[in-house]
């Protein structure tokens, strides 16, 4: 498994940020969570207009469903995937399955078209879905479910920037999380499964992340949510190898 860590590790170090600018064409994927969404659209020189979007709520079956998503939104635009300028694809955290199959369709993709790829983190994703009308006069925490009792969390700053690393926390540190006296919106897909009272300060708001919270944080003219199209995980998988396990090609450390 030392391959593929080392190989993740020289993607990462390797990343550099892709200057879009006006008149370029983002594609954007994502299947991390109970959605897979598809959205194409071109930067402006006031953020992007959408082109097209497919979008389906779902928990599996991304694999059958994604490239015929593609396929349709690039016939619904009237291109062709060779005017794509970028393929932007949502990291995680988020169900394993869901996460590799939208980050090896867009790694695909971008070998394949010799374009660049970028990832966006679906904790900024959900933010940023945010209803456009929501007043936001302090820190955002957002919860992504993580298929176990406790959730993914991240707090975030009004400008969605994050204000420590993500992680899975326990309860009891998400309430803490949560209680902090900065602390005015909790959101994502995790919200549905926490059942604590929040402070009378703080408001709960539903928002997800999707395709289109994809394209938007990926044609930000500063590049500033740009990371590299590697999965965020956060916590193992539940189905790991036994021990003393070799995977075909791959030399064991």
């Amino acid at each position: 498994m030392q391959n593929r860590v080392d190989a993740g590790v020289r993607t990462a170090e390797l990343f550099q940020p892709v200057g879009l600018g006006p008149g370029d064409t983002i594609l954007a994927l994502d299947a991390a969570g109970g959605v897979c969404s598809v959205a194409l659209g071109r930067v402006g020189h006031a953020g992007v207009t959408l082109l097209a979007a497919e979008r389906r709520d779902l928990q599996f079956g991304h694999a059958a469903v994604l490239v015929p998503m593609i396929e349709a939104v690039m016939a619904a635009a009237g291109l062709t995937l060779q005017r794509v300028d970028c393929i932007a694809v949502g990291i995680g955290p988020g169900g394993f399955t869901g996460l590799r199959i939208a980050l090896a369709t867009a790694r695909g993709l971008g070998l394949a078209l010799g374009k660049p790829v970028i990832g966006l983190s679906n904790f900024q994703a959900s933010a940023a879905n945010l209803p456009a009308d929501a007043t936001i006069p302090g820190d955002i925490v957002v919860l992504i479910d993580s298929r176990r009792a406790e959730p993914y969390a991240a707090r975030l700053a009004p400008d969605l920037a994050f204000r420590a690393p993500p992680a899975l926390m326990s309860p009891a540190e998400i309430a803490a999380l949560i209680a902090d006296s900065g602390t005015a919106i909790v959101t994502g897909d995790g919200l549905a499964d926490w059942s604590q009272p929040l402070p009378p300060a703080c408001r709960a708001i539903s928002a997800t992340a999707d395709a289109l919270a994809i394209l938007r944080l990926a044609a930000d003219a500063g590049g500033k949510f740009q990371l590299p199209p590697l999965p965020s995980y956060l916590r193992p998988p539940d189905a790991a190898l036994p021990a003393n396990t070799s995977l075909p090609g791959v030399v064991s450390t």
